[in-house]
């Protein structure tokens, strides 16, 4: 009513000639036209993908809405609620590709991880793999870098980068990201051609996930530039020793920008590590998911070791999967 009575009013103010035209004027007018209560404001749009290198042009980007921002100091995240994806005050768009995934809550164990990589600690963290520890520690990084990105453009060097020891956790990470939020990100590791890499780090990633020996060699052929890297994350450090990662994980780390948020994830703390985070780590806290158990596995896991031919595999396996699930019925 209040929208008609308005109109009705600058329809009157004019001559009776045009006052038809006056009347359809005031009701397609900006003005007096508010916002239906029964939508909600609009979603906001992804930020578009970066221009190549060279383009004058700007980038564009929607303002977000007021969920994006954090909660307040002192807020209250704990409780029933506390675990609950769409509760951590992070951006609608990983709420949104995590729902998708069926990921709305958090295990404790994740929690534990979360919570100071959220604060933008330093962190030593003893996980076995397996645990969720990448959606865990990779939620406040890809949050940070939207909110950046939102107000400052998408560059062409990476912000965040993670190592890993091998390619399959490589991919396995990086494919965490990709699913979980609007970045552009990129897999790089030995035994592919090199090219493709090196386009894609051309064209401009957010976050880099990687074997150290090749980002080793990216590094060498100018084409990986860590001056704008705000994260890196050490993934089964242990592991990157145990297969002779060391020198280069150092050559990295002495590359990277000091001010920056470093964490380390490591199913045991041999000499190697303890040095490493002594170097390159600022007043980390430590958390312990293992405890004194040697096992690296989460439980109701087993691993074993079984010699056969190639073509034999398939008639192992079989009885192996019937008894497995007659023991877990």
């Amino acid at each position: 009513f209040s929208l008609l009575s308005r109109a009705l009013c600058a329809a009157s103010s004019s001559p009776a000639a045009p006052r038809g035209r006056s009347l359809l004027a005031a009701l397609l007018s900006p003005s007096a036209s508010p916002l239906d209560p029964c939508r909600g404001p609009a979603a906001p749009e992804p930020p578009r993908r970066r221009a190549f290198h060279g383009s004058p042009s700007p980038l564009g980007f929607r303002s977000t809405p007021a969920s994006w921002s954090s909660p307040e100091a002192g807020a209250a995240v704990g409780g029933d609620d506390g675990l609950e994806v769409a509760r951590l005050g992070i951006s609608p768009w990983i709420v949104e590709r995590l729902a998708a995934r069926g990921i709305t809550r958090l295990f404790p164990i994740q929690r534990a991880v979360l919570d100071p990589a959220m604060q933008g600690k330093d962190m030593i963290g003893r996980a076995r793999t397996g645990t969720g520890k990448t959606l865990a520690f990779g939620i406040p990084i890809m949050d940070r870098i939207l909110r950046h990105n939102e107000k400052n453009g998408s560059g062409r060097n990476p912000l965040a980068i993670i190592l890993a020891p091998t390619r399959e956790l490589a991919r396995q990470v990086e494919k965490e990201f990709k699913e979980s939020a609007p970045l552009d990100s990129l897999c790089v590791y030995g035994g592919v051609p090199i090219s493709h890499q090196m386009r894609a780090l051309n064209y401009g990633v957010d976050v880099v996930v990687g074997t150290p020996g090749r980002i080793i060699d990216l590094l060498r052929r100018g084409v990986l530039n860590l001056s704008e890297i705000q994260f890196v994350v050490l993934d089964e450090a242990d592991q990157m020793l145990a297969v002779g990662f060391d020198e280069d994980v150092e050559v990295i780390m002495e590359n990277l920008p000091q001010n920056r948020q470093s964490m380390l994830f490591s199913a045991t703390m041999p000499s190697w590590i303890r040095k490493i985070t002594s170097k390159y780590l600022k007043d980390p806290i430590i958390i312990d998911l293992v405890g004194d158990e040697d096992q690296k596995l989460p439980e109701g896991i087993s691993l074993y070791s079984i010699a056969s031919e190639h073509y034999g595999k398939p008639s192992i396996l079989g009885p192996l999967i019937k008894v497995s699930t007659l023991l877990n019925v």
